[in-house]
C-alpha cells in the first residue's frame, strides 16, 4: 500500500508551463509558504513536485506542476515561485502561475531549505502545516483547518505501512522463532539435553553448530552492552554494528547453505536450523539495540 501511495503521488508533468488543477493524490505536504500580499498560501508536495496554490480562506486557486524533481526544493521571492532541485529551476509569476522561464539552478541565487521550521509557539494569523493538512492559528490561539485531505491518506502514508509491515515481519519471525524452537526442544529431549553428543560422527556439523551458537550470544550479549553504552556513555559502541552485520552477511552467505551439503540426520539439522535462526534473530535484535542506543545517547 506504501508502495502503491508512492507511485500514485509521483508526477512527471511535461506540459509545465500551463496552470495544473488542483493535485488530490496522497502526497505528503513538504512545505508551505504565504505571500502577504498577494494572500495566496503555496502547499508544496515534494513527490509530485507540485504547488497547489490556495487564498488565505482556502479557497483554490491555480496550481503547477513541473517534470520529475527528485528532492524537490520550493521558494517564494518577489514576485516568483520557483520549484526546484541541485541542477534545475523552474520559475513561475507568483500572483497567478505563469510560467517565467527555466534555468540552471547555479544561476539563481537560492537558499535550499528542504521545510519550514518548526514554530515553539502557535501565533494568531500564522499558517501551519502536518502531513497532509494546512491550519491556520485564530484569534484564540486554536488551529482552523484551512486545506483539508480525507483520513484515507494514511493508508497510502509510507510511515504508516512501513511500521505495519515492520511489525508484521516480527510477527512472522516470532511464529517462525516458535516452530523451530518447538522442533529443538523435541530433540534436545530426546538426546535428553546433551546436543553435541548428536554430532560426534560429524565435525564439520559440530563446529557449524557451535558457531550458530556463538554468533546468537555474541548479538546478544552486544545488544545489551550497546543500549547500556547508550544511556551512560553517549552511545560510543553504536559503530560496533558494522563490523557486526558485515560478519552476519558475509558468513550467512557462506555458511547457511552448507548444512545441505554435509548429510545431517534429521535431528541434527532441526538443531542446525534453530541456531541458525537464533542467529537471525539476535542480528535484527543487535540492529535495533543500535537504534535504542542512538535515541537514549542523544536524551
Amino acid at each position: 500500500m506504501g508502495l502503491i501511495g508512492q507511485v500514485m503521488c509521483v508526477r512527471d508533468n511535461q506540459n509545465y508551463q500551463v496552470t495544473q488543477p488542483e493535485l488530490f493524490a496522497p502526497d505528503e505536504i513538504a512545505n508551505v509558504l504565504y505571500d502577504e500580499d498577494l494572500r495566496q498560501l503555496y502547499v508544496c508536495y515534494n513527490d509530485a513536485s507540485y504547488v497547489n496554490v490556495y487564498s488565505a480562506d482556502g479557497d483554490f486557486l491555480w496550481a503547477v506542476s513541473t517534470p520529475y524533481l527528485r528532492n524537490a526544493y520550493f521558494e517564494l521571492s518577489s514576485d516568483q515561485l520557483t520549484v526546484y532541485n541541485s541542477d534545475l529551476a523552474y520559475v513561475y509569476n507568483s500572483a497567478n502561475g505563469s510560467f517565467v522561464k527555466t534555468e540552471k539552478t547555479d544561476k539563481l541565487d537560492l537558499k535550499f531549505d528542504w521545510e519550514k521550521d518548526g514554530a515553539d509557539k502557535l501565533e494568531p494569523g500564522n499558517f501551519y502545516f502536518d502531513t497532509y493538512q494546512v491550519y491556520k492559528c485564530v484569534d484564540d490561539g486554536s488551529l482552523e483547518t484551512v486545506v483539508s485531505r480525507p483520513w484515507w491518506y494514511w493508508l497510502f502514508n509510507i510511515g504508516v505501512t512501513g511500521c505495519v509491515a515492520f511489525c508484521g515481519a516480527i510477527g512472522i519471525g516470532i511464529l517462525t522463532f516458535i516452530q523451530y524452537r518447538g522442533n529443538y526442544r523435541a530433540v534436545k529431549k530426546s538426546c535428553r539435553g546433551k546436543e553435541n553428543t548428536l554430532f560426534n560422527q560429524n565435525r564439520k556439523g559440530r563446529i557449524l553448530l557451535n558457531y550458530f551458537r556463538t554468533e546468537t550470544y555474541i548479538h546478544l550479549i552486544y545488544a545489551a552492552l550497546d543500549v547500556a553504552f547508550g544511556i551512560w556513555f553517549n552511545g560510543i559502541l553504536c559503530i560496533g554494528i558494522m563490523p557486526l552485520g558485515i560478519h552476519f552477511i558475509v558468513s550467512s552467505w557462506i555458511l547457511w547453505n552448507m548444512p545441505d551439503r554435509l548429510k545431517l540426520s534429521d535431528a541434527e539439522t532441526k538443531i542446525i536450523d534453530y541456531w541458525k535462526v537464533g542467529s537471525m534473530g539476535s542480528f535484527i535484535i543487535a540492529f535495533l539495540s543500535a537504534i535504542v542506543a542512538v535515541i537514549c545517547s542523544q536524551q
